[in-house]
Order: C-alpha cells, then structure tokens, then sequence
C-alpha cells in the first residue's frame, strides 16, 4: 500500500495531462503530507484506450482538473464517493453502482474527491478518435461527439459488470488473466456507456457551503450508527432543516436519497464483514438488518449473487 502525497498524484495524473490540488480549507496543508493511500494502476489496452485502477483511502479532500482531458471517460465507482463538473455544468456525483460518462471535446473537466472514505473505481478513457486504431470504437466515439456539445452524465452499472470489476480490484488475478480481465472490463464499460440513454445531470439547486457542512453532519451521524432506525425527521432536525429540504439537498450533493445513501453503506459494510469471515446472519445484525432472509434479499438485489458467496 503506497502513501501518496500531492506531487504522486500530480506525476501520475501527468500523462492523461491531470493536475491535482487541494481545496482552500486544506491548502495550507505541507505538500510532503500524504493525501491518499492505497494502490493506483494505469494499463494501455490498445492504442488510444486506457484503464485507470484505483483502490485508495482519501485522508485530504482533493481534486483533479485537466484544462484538455481525454476525448470520453467511462467511470464506475465500486466504493466511496466523488463528483465531476465539465465546462461549467452542474456537478454531478459518482456514487457506488453508478456509472459516469464523459464526453470532453476538450472542454475543462474537475473531478472533486472528499476526504475520510475508501474510493475504488475504474476509469477507461480513451484519445481522440484518430488516435484509436480500432475502427469500431473510432465511428462510435465519432457518432458520440457529432452532438456538437460537451456531455457529462450517468449511466447505470449492471450487477455482473460491478462483481467483475470488484473481482479484478481485489488483486486476486495476475500476469495474462489479468490483462485479459482488464480488457474485458474496459470494453465492457464502453459498451454500456456508449449504449445507455441520455441521463443528464439534475439543474443545480444552490446548496450553500453551509448546507453541505449541514449534510455532512446527517452523512456522520449515518456513519457513526449504521444499525440505527433513523428517521428523516430526526435527520433533518440534526441538518437544521425541514425533511422536504434536507431530501432535496441531499439529492442535489449526493445523487441519491438519504436512505438509499444509508442501504449502500450499510451493504458496504456487510460486505466488509463478509471477507473478514463473519457469517451471513452476523453480517446482517452488524449493519441493523433483523432477519437474514431480508439481508440476503437486499444483497442479492444489488450485487448479484448470494451473502454466502462473497465469503
């Protein structure tokens, strides 16, 4: 595992023309202080099309702007959150089980990473289209750009593609199965995010630095008990607002719902307590789930396969 400060990052976002900086509230932090830990890989699939593994624990909130970014990214988060903002378009957030599409065309993009949570994700990118010397993904990048503007939006994961590329960040394959995997996942998230509909991100609502420190707190005390019985009303008393802003709020940063937010990490953590060797029904009452049977359902429903099968 690699201790990675503000110059590391900057030396490996380099080739895909990257800068990395912290924010105003940590920029008086020392540069020698390490930024993130955990592990980054880059891996040339074919000319013109790369995948970026990234399994790391941000301890400083960070982010990344490229004035001339690759002409379209393809990004799925597995764990952690992050958003991204392109020409001046509403951030919009990457959150776990989602996928985001970029289509640059050389406009200015920022990806914005918060600080206290583990991030692992995949980012196959690929250059201009006459830098592609595969004819197929050249027409589609081409078709994909012929919209005349740049594009920043979701598309959704499928279960068997996010066990996939959990499967290939686990580090568990090597040598040439590992570049074969790395293949397969990227053309794989091509494919989807190329072929899904439209999903542009929602019209920004003109959430106040004090309403995110506000939403931090609802994010903290969700953290702090995951097993509890919360309630909106008692959440939105805690952010000092009304349940219908505090619903909408949450939305707009996190794209996702206050309790949605809550199942993710609550399946995260089970998930957690599945490798570690716990059984199912102690893996369910750790994260407040009553009966294992519903865990199991939940479980099913988001990865795929069975509780049983990830231990």
């Amino acid at each position: 595992m690699l201790n990675l400060t503000l110059a590391d990052l900057d030396r490996l976002g380099r080739s895909s023309g990257f800068r990395y900086r912290l924010p105003a509230s940590a920029a008086d932090l020392s540069g020698e202080q390490c930024v993130v830990q955990g592990r980054v890989e880059q891996r040339r699939l074919r000319p013109g099309m790369t995948l970026a593994l990234s399994d790391v624990i941000a301890h400083q909130p960070f982010e990344a702007t490229s004035e001339s970014p690759p002409a379209f990214s393809a990004i799925v988060m597995l764990e952690g959150r992050a958003g991204a903002r392109l020409a001046g378009q509403a951030v919009i957030g990457m959150n776990p089980g989602a996928g985001t599409m970029v289509l640059a065309e050389a406009a200015p993009m920022t990806a914005i990473h918060p600080a206290g949570q583990r991030m692992r994700s995949l980012n196959v990118s690929l250059d201009a289209p006459a830098g592609i010397d595969d004819p197929m993904i050249s027409e589609l990048l081409s078709t994909s750009h012929r919209t005349g503007h740049p594009r920043l939006r979701g598309w959704q994961v499928p279960g068997h593609l996010e066990h996939a590329a959990d499967q290939l960040l686990s580090g568990s394959w090597h040598g040439a199965m590992h570049a074969l995997l790395c293949e397969s996942i990227g053309l794989q998230m091509l494919a989807l995010a190329l072929g899904s509909p439209a999903r542009e991100a929602s019209p920004d609502l003109r959430v106040s630095a004090r309403d995110r420190r506000m939403l931090q707190r609802v994010i903290d005390c969700l953290q702090a008990a995951p097993a509890a019985e919360h309630s909106l009303e008692d959440l939105a008393g805690l952010a000092c607002m009304s349940p219908s802003s505090l619903r909408l709020k949450f939305q707009q940063v996190y794209q996702c719902s206050v309790f949605g937010w809550l199942r993710e990490h609550r399946l995260q953590l089970a998930c957690a307590q599945l490798r570690q060797g716990c059984s199912v029904q102690q893996a369910a009452h750790f994260v407040g789930y009553r009966h294992a049977t519903n865990f199991a359902t939940a479980f099913r429903a988001r990865y795929g396969i069975a509780p049983s099968q990830l231990r």
